[in-house]
């Protein structure tokens, strides 16, 4: 079961479940600034498997001239 933030961390405003901002002054829910570092570490995850593969195509390109 999942639990949900019912307050807001900034204002103390009541949340909806499972709400990604508050409605009340705009700040964003634990479970929203979680998510969003959740993405950037994918994002990097990804972006380090493209630079190890295309060095690694450098690499082989460098070693067959």
């Amino acid at each position: 079961m999942e639990h949900f933030q019912v307050a807001c961390d900034n204002c103390g405003a009541e949340l909806i479940p499972a709400a990604a901002y508050c409605e009340k002054c705009g700040a964003h829910t634990r479970r929203a600034r979680r998510l969003v570092r959740l993405a950037i570490r994918v994002e990097l995850v990804f972006f380090l498997g493209v630079v190890l593969m295309v060095a690694g195509f450098v690499w082989v390109y460098a070693i067959q001239h």
